[in-house]
């Protein structure tokens, strides 16, 4: 039964690895001679890669001290939460009297009543995508790493947010921790 669940759960994950989407982390390394930030290529037993600019950087793993993992995000684009003159059945009609109404029968609005809700509009939302652009550009930590203590543990961790591991996953090595894992649980 034990063999029939393994494999199962073999062909599930290689399965899910190879649909997987490449997803890059963003890796601020601190070490004793500076910091270094960059995408997270590949984590080896001597060194981590990053990319920064197109360029790699190798850091070697006994200068670091820690790493930081955070996530890529797109850029901020403004939107516009008040609109004038763009609202759907907004066509005017003349009625009886010789004015214009629309279908709700409100008039149609002179030319500084127009321009009065556009500044209105205009100014709102400048605001609001003011208060918006600094909370989306907080960008907080997925992971934390700490290398001063037990750097080897860490480190198949950290290789995990790599591009490289997402591209080339190691699931028989995986199968193999999870068997150790479920081998600990009582039947």
């Amino acid at each position: 039964m034990k063999t029939l669940y393994f494999t199962f759960v073999f062909f599930l994950f290689a399965n899910f690895a190879m649909a997987q989407i490449i997803k890059p982390h963003i890796a601020i390394l601190k070490t004793q001679n500076g910091k270094y930030k960059g995408i997270l290529y590949k984590v080896d037993s001597l060194d981590v890669v990053l990319n920064h600019d197109g360029e790699y950087i190798n850091v070697p793993i006994k200068e670091i001290k820690t790493v930081q993992i955070r996530t890529i995000k797109k850029g901020y684009k403004g939107t516009s939460f008040l609109k004038v003159g763009d609202e759907p059945g907004t066509e005017y009609k003349t009625d009886s009297r010789g004015k214009m109404i629309d279908q709700w029968g409100h008039e149609q609005p002179d030319l500084a009543g127009y321009a009065s809700k556009t500044i209105i509009s205009v100014v709102f939302n400048a605001l609001v995508n003011t208060l918006a652009l600094p909370i989306h550009a907080i960008n907080p930590n997925i992971a934390r790493f700490n290398f001063k203590q037990h750097p080897g543990n860490q480190l198949n961790e950290l290789s995990y947010y790599s591009i490289y591991y997402q591209a080339n996953p190691n699931v028989l090595a995986e199968l193999r921790r999870m068997k150790d894992i479920s081998s600990t649980f009582k039947p």
